[in-house]
């Protein structure tokens, strides 16, 4: 095994979509900055070892996820029954072949995705007739812990796996079901930072100024990555209101933008909200139907950063999100749908206003007061920018994989709570 002062970690993610790469990425130079080294099992390491600035080969090394039962690494096989037990098998074949290679031994497995390898498994042996090495990894679903339990739905999450004698700790981006989860699984559950680039370029963007230019001296309320969970439907209802209002806002709907999430009836409402942009009836309104992605890091944040107001209102969304983070680092607002750890978090550390899920009425009221700083009770509202960003910050990565990978105890904290 490697020495204690050289723990070996090895990073495994299946998926590469979404935010999977910047997590990725963000773990490898955590890792390599608490002195560990690094075995990167994932779709595309070429890419994240080209994103380290000059990342030492004798300290990280990346092999492709890549196996003969492609299904395996298939997102659409998360819910297969048959895939759970085929992932561990598949993990330990590349582990096994990465070790061979480097001549490293992992001491310690990091899923960052560790849901795909729960599910519908009910073995806690499992882990260690496949893998063989101290474990842990980053549960992302787990807002089932709210409710009592329910034999079937335990079951298909797959919950009792973390029971394995081989599991360190189980991390969570969404804490609040932490002890339950401690009383479950008998090991550590740590609160997990919610961590994103904050990366800013020398100049804002092309994007970003546009966007400003348009705006002119109205206050700008942005969504990027239009997804149906994100609230795009109460958005653009909420801006159809304020228009109504006269409310000087100017509110932005741009990224990705996956038609297939919507029902006909709320795509005839998109299509309509666009020709009426098009025909100048609607001017209060940036809707980019492109379905550009917009580059995670500088590009995002440029535009990011040039909201008045981050719209987090997701709906019939549990878990948490690193808009909060964004906005933070930023010092910016937020409006988010009561409720849930996102609403939960918006309201404890007064990072905005929060309002009922679907209820255009309810977002502008929630805007006026954001936009305003004042809390629902009339009192200033005060974020606590600061204490949110230091509990999802680089320095708190860097704490729990310090604690896991020299097996040291747990870092298991909760964020600290806001005062404000």
């Amino acid at each position: 095994m490697s020495t204690p002062t050289s723990p070996t970690v090895a990073l495994v993610d299946t998926r590469w979509a979404g935010h999977h790469p910047t997590y990725l990425r963000e773990f490898s130079a955590s890792l390599l900055r608490i002195g560990a080294r690094v075995l990167l099992l994932c779709q595309k390491p070429e890419e994240i070892l080209g994103s380290l600035d000059d990342a030492p080969s004798d300290r990280i090394a990346g092999f492709p996820f890549i196996h003969r039962n492609h299904g395996v690494i298939s997102r659409g096989r998360d819910h297969d029954p048959l895939s759970t037990p085929l992932r561990w098998r598949a993990s330990a074949e590349i582990l096994h072949r990465a070790e061979t290679d480097t001549g490293w031994t992992a001491d310690l497995v990091f899923f960052c995705y560790l849901d795909s390898y729960l599910r519908f498994s009910p073995f806690p042996m499992l882990p260690t007739m496949t893998l063989g090495r101290p474990w842990s990894g980053l549960y992302f679903r787990n807002g089932h812990l709210e409710f009592p339990a329910d034999p079937l739905r335990r079951a298909a999450k797959g919950d009792r796996l973390l029971r394995s004698p081989d599991c360190r700790a189980v991390c969570t981006l969404d804490e609040r079901f932490n002890d339950t989860l401690e009383e479950i699984s008998g090991h550590p559950a740590i609160a997990f930072p919610d961590i994103t680039d904050e990366t800013l370029p020398e100049e804002p963007t092309p994007a970003a100024r546009a966007i400003r230019e348009r705006a002119g001296d109205r206050k700008v309320i942005g969504l990027i990555s239009m997804e149906k969970r994100k609230g795009l439907i109460t958005l653009l209802k909420a801006a159809l209101r304020a228009k109504e209002l006269r409310e000087p806002w100017y509110f932005v709907a741009t990224g990705p933008f996956p038609r297939e999430t919507f029902s006909a009836e709320e795509l005839a409402f998109l299509d309509g909200v666009v020709e009426r942009i098009a025909s100048g009836e609607i001017d209060n309104i940036h809707f980019d139907t492109s379905g550009d992605r917009i580059q995670d890091g500088a590009p995002y944040n440029s535009l990011f950063s040039s909201f008045d107001l981050v719209w987090a209102a997701y709906e019939a969304f549990e878990g948490s999100s690193n808009a909060l983070t964004k906005a933070a680092a930023f010092r910016i607002p937020l409006v988010a749908t009561a409720g849930q750890c996102v609403g939960a978090r918006v309201d404890g550390f007064q990072l905005g206003r929060t309002f009922p899920e679907g209820d255009p009425e309810g977002a502008v009221e929630a805007i006026r007061g954001a936009l305003a700083r004042v809390a629902p009770d009339g009192s200033p509202l005060v974020p606590a920018f600061d204490s949110y960003h230091r509990a999802h910050s680089r320095d708190r990565l860097d704490e729990v994989f310090r604690d896991l990978a020299f097996n040291r105890g747990v870092a298991a904290d909760a964020p600290e709570q806001a005062t404000g």
